[in-house]
């Protein structure tokens, strides 16, 4: 067994600054630049076993849910419905049967994030499901690790990764 051995701490060393720990503005700096940009880990495959399985992930304030679709794929959605802002998910982890509905007033969403049912909306003039699928967050996995991504243009996992 091998001895604690106290580290050595040269003369003049110190901490940050206690606004780097605390203050809003370090805060927003770090929210924009690491974690609305950079690939931030979640959770693992094995939480996500069956198609329709899903758990919320948040990131610098956003609720995400994250899921996986008929076709094995792992996909991530901001928790927000397209029609009201409403949150979709309340519980942090569950099974969806097929879609994905927000309690307010029923929209449905596939397992992919397409909107599938507007209720109300049909004799809209100009309106589509089409525009208004649930909102993306970059996915990827690796090693069984979830990560997402919360900016506009990520740059590529694998690219980001590569080292």
């Amino acid at each position: 067994m091998t001895a604690f051995v106290k580290p050595n701490v040269n003369a003049g060393a110190r901490t940050l600054e206690s606004r780097w720990y605390a203050s809003p503005d370090v805060f927003a700096m770090e929210r924009e630049r690491i974690f609305m940009r950079d690939w931030i880990c979640v959770g693992r495959t094995e939480q996500l076993e069956k198609p329709g399985a899903y758990f919320l992930a948040e990131i610098s304030g956003e609720s995400l849910i994250v899921t996986r679709d008929n076709a094995g794929n792992i996909g991530a959605f901001y928790n927000v419905c397209r029609h009201r802002g409403t949150r979709i998910c309340q519980t942090h982890s569950g099974h969806f049967n097929g879609s994905i509905q927000c309690p307010y007033h029923a929209w449905t969403y596939g397992l992919d994030g397409a909107l599938k049912v507007a209720r109300n909306m049909a004799d809209v003039p100009g309106f589509s499901t089409a525009d208004y699928p649930l909102r993306k967050a970059a996915a990827s996995v690796w090693e069984g690790f979830i990560f997402l991504n919360l900016a506009d243009e990520p740059v590529a996992f694998e690219r980001a990764f590569e080292p």
